[in-house]
């Protein structure tokens, strides 16, 4: 073995060796990072045991995942009653599949389908398989800077109007609920609209991938798709078809995912049907254990996640704008019927030395800490339940550090037409500088320089002769 390469293993094995912790998703790899990273330290001595749960055994002496009738029906039970189901299935090949159990269910080649431009991509490969008739309603940028796009919700609402009053109906409505950059739907306000104004559709699937953590949190279960589904679903006689990618935001393995069907028994039945055909028929067992926990201990402790994100989010906008060179970047969502997330925050960096890109990798490199989106000049924190006041004291002082690094530098960037540089001016690629000192400034100079926030390319200041 010695002689054997093994870079898979390896490079896992040294960026886990120098990761502090994440603020992207899968809150469990936080785990044993930094201190009280969860709140209860039970809920820790069960989920260190769910890697010794990877078994063979299935009924009589467990149960079966696609046809369970003892201890994973029993949870099933549990979770549904939770919910207020009326199912509830796991999925331990990730919301992927998911989808596809969803849509292979519902979607017939004959029925007209209305879905969101901005959906995950197994939506689209789903609908395509199923050669379902689909209509797709075109996203909305709502913020240039960091390319973020928001559901265009007025027009998927006209889009269904005018469907009904051409007595094209259409059967099916797929949303995503919520995005990763920090859009939310406020599905209290939007699906009463549409199941008023589309008598005709019979069936809403909203993934809400990113959203697992919502149907817990006291301030935003009744904007989110759970609570809305149970309620409307009766009232309007429309099935809601809801998934969740537990692992994203809750203390669950990687591809934990759940499925919950509001409706009627012809509709439970065909997910039921789906799930059998579509799922893996050797689910993981660790993946099981660690969604059953995962989702009891959110249920149990979602008072106080939901407070510890707030005081995180309150206190790193104010700690940022205090800084010289970042700012907390606040939505402006013009569109009726959309939330900003209150777990997401943008930070945008004011100084042409520093790109997302750049900041993004002095985080990791130095100081341990992942982010994963970014835009040109600008990063994201998603403040799942897995991030600490000792992370975030982590990211503060690695901020602060950045920024006073940064800020004489930055001072440098004062320049004008017509001004004599006393400093040089390097781009890098390649390394050849664009200003010597004593040299006088150009257009030509302060356009590559703008420029070269946009092009990947670090600028380089360094003061003397």
């Amino acid at each position: 073995m010695n002689n054997i390469s093994l870079p898979i293993y390896n490079s896992l094995n040294n960026a886990n060796k120098k990761l502090k912790g994440s603020f992207h998703a899968l809150p469990i790899q936080n785990l044993g990072k930094t201190k009280d990273v969860v709140v209860s330290e039970d809920f820790n001595a069960r989920l260190s045991k769910v890697k010794e749960l990877e078994l063979s055994l299935t009924s009589p002496f467990f149960d079966s995942l696609t046809d369970p009738s003892k201890a994973i029906d029993e949870s099933a039970n549990i979770l549904k009653d939770m919910y207020g189901s009326d199912l509830s299935l796991f999925v331990t090949c990730g919301s992927t599949i998911s989808n596809k159990i969803i849509i292979e269910a519902i979607c017939k080649s004959s029925d007209k389908v209305l879905c969101q431009r901005g959906v995950h991509q197994s939506i689209y490969f789903s609908l395509k398989a199923q050669n379902s008739d689909v209509n797709y309603v075109q996203d909305l940028i709502c913020n240039d800077d960091a390319y973020i796009y928001s559901a265009d919700t007025q027009g998927i609402i006209d889009a269904l109007v005018r469907a009904e009053e051409t007595g094209t109906s259409y059967t099916t409505l797929i949303i995503n609920s919520q995005t990763y950059d920090g859009v939310c739907f406020d599905l209290q306000e939007f699906l009463p609209v549409v199941c008023e104004r589309a008598k005709g559709i019979k069936n809403i699937v909203i993934d809400e991938a990113w959203g697992a953590w919502s149907t817990f949190d006291p301030k935003m279960k009744e904007k989110s798709a759970i609570q809305n589904a149970s309620i409307l679903s009766k009232k309007y006689d429309v099935n809601f078809i809801v998934t969740h990618s537990v692992h994203k935001s809750l203390f669950a393995l990687r591809q934990a995912s759940i499925i919950n069907v509001f409706g009627s028994e012809d509709c439970q039945t065909k997910v039921v049907g789906s799930h059998f055909r579509n799922h893996s028929t050797s689910p993981s067992y660790p993946i099981l254990a660690s969604t059953e926990l995962a989702l009891s201990h959110a249920n149990q402790y979602a008072v106080q996640y939901s407070n510890r994100i707030s005081e995180q989010c309150e206190y790193l906008k104010s700690f940022i704008n205090d800084l010289s060179l970042f700012r907390y970047l606040s939505l402006t969502l013009e569109e009726e019927y959309l939330i900003q997330d209150p777990t997401k925050l943008w930070i945008t960096c004011t100084t042409k030395l520093l790109s997302g890109a750049k900041i993004r990798e002095i985080l990791f490199n130095k100081y341990g800490i992942y982010v994963s989106r970014y835009s040109h000049n600008s990063i994201l924190l998603n403040l799942h339940h897995g991030i600490s006041n000792e992370l975030i004291g982590l990211l503060a002082n690695a901020l602060c550090e950045i920024d006073k690094k940064y800020k004489t530098k930055n001072n440098l960037l004062n320049i004008n037409v017509g001004d004599i540089a006393n400093s040089f001016y390097i781009l890098y690629p390649p390394g050849i500088p664009i200003l010597t000192p004593g040299q006088t400034i150009c257009n030509n100079v302060i356009t590559k320089i703008n420029q070269s926030i946009f092009d990947d390319t670090s600028l380089l200041i360094v003061e003397g002769n």
